[in-house]
């Protein structure tokens, strides 16, 4: 059991130790660890997230935060039945309203003809719009919606970009219909094409 002055000293240890740490772009450390590592500090700045608990890597990455100057005024998501499915999100979000108790279902799907997601509003318990909603309601909780799913999108993003090699990376870009080849910066075709 340790006591504050344990704490304290043991903070303070680890304070010193990173004063003069180079930082090591984490890119460099796909493949292997450094020798003797017995801790990761990261720089987590305002409006990020440390995701710990990855397998590949080091097992943790930064990411960019829900920024909640988009959750919608007077309503609050208290639930949520989601899944990611081949990638893409699904399921649905349920908001409440604060004055009045009413409950709006956003439903979150992939639309593969226009190839985007689709955030209808749907009744709470039904398969049918929502018609209890005046249109800025729904465009208030549709942008809070959005606004989640599409943070949601981007870790995951970031997340597998982060644990990808070289090979899966531009396996990735292949299958995407992205497969073209990678010029370095100092390429003279991109001052060319400028």
């Amino acid at each position: 059991m340790s006591t504050n002055r344990e704490e304290a000293e043991h903070r303070a240890r680890q304070q010193f130790a990173i004063q003069g740490m180079a930082r090591i772009p984490l890119s460099d450390l796909r493949d292997q660890s450094p020798p003797n590592l017995t801790a990761l500090y990261a720089d987590v700045q305002e409006g990020q997230a440390l995701i710990p608990g990855l397998k590949m890597g080091l097992g943790a990455l930064t990411v960019q935060r829900w920024e909640a100057s988009y959750a919608a005024a007077g309503w609050a998501l208290y639930g949520a039945d989601l899944t990611l499915d081949m990638g893409h999100p699904f399921g649905s979000m349920f908001y409440r309203n604060d004055a009045d108790g009413r409950v709006l279902r956003i439903g979150v799907k992939w639309h593969p003809p226009v190839q985007q997601l689709e955030f209808p509003a749907l009744h709470p318990s039904k398969p049918e719009l929502t018609s209890d909603c005046t249109d800025d309601e729904v465009a208030a909780v549709t942008l809070d919606a959005r606004s989640r799913i599409g943070t949601l999108v981007a870790i995951n993003a970031q997340i597998g970009s982060f644990v990808a090699t070289e090979e899966s990376e531009n396996a990735i870009l292949d299958a995407s219909g992205l497969g073209l080849e990678r010029l370095s910066e100092d390429d003279p075709r991109l001052a060319r094409d400028a």
